[in-house]
């Protein structure tokens, strides 16, 4: 990367900053994707194998506040307690990972924050512009805020 940069002639301040900005956010995509898939590996070899069949590997992302991640992860058939059977990811449950459809909690939060104090388009326009997310941040936008409200209403109840 800093070759790059020093190969370019005079570089503004505010170019590098988009640069380094925009290197940092994909290394931490990448890191992100090593680590959740070290431990679904992990998960995998440590799972209760008489419970949990292991059916292969799927492909799927989630969008951050540093870009979209893009990983795999082990799928599992196990049975209800009412006998039913049940596909279950190990590692969202493992790790917690209360998303919003492929949303990350955080930037889900940061969306929601946002929404409430600008309008739906600058929010669409900043999330876009910070996190690169999605070309039509517009959409995420308006389903991450009308799932929040929805969840907040519920803890009202």
């Amino acid at each position: 990367m800093m070759k790059s940069i020093v190969d370019e002639n005079l570089v503004s301040f505010k170019m590098l900053e988009q640069k380094i900005y925009d290197y940092v956010c994909e290394l931490g995509r990448l890191i992100t994707q090593q680590v959740l898939e070290s431990y679904d590996a992990k998960l995998a070899e440590s799972r209760d194998k008489k419970t949990y069949r292991g059916k292969g590997k799927r492909k799927t992302s989630i969008k951050t506040v540093y870009g979209e991640v893009e990983y795999r992860r082990t799928v599992y058939r196990t049975k209800t307690k009412q006998g039913e059977t049940a596909y279950v990811y190990l590692l969202d449950e493992a790790m917690q990972m209360d998303k919003i459809g492929l949303i990350s909690t955080n930037l889900a939060e940061k969306i929601a924050m946002m929404v409430t104090e600008s309008p739906y388009r600058v929010t669409a326009e900043t999330i876009s512009n910070s996190c690169g997310v999605c070309d039509n941040c517009s959409l995420l936008v308006s389903l991450v805020s009308s799932n929040f409200v929805e969840k907040l209403c519920d803890s009202w109840v």
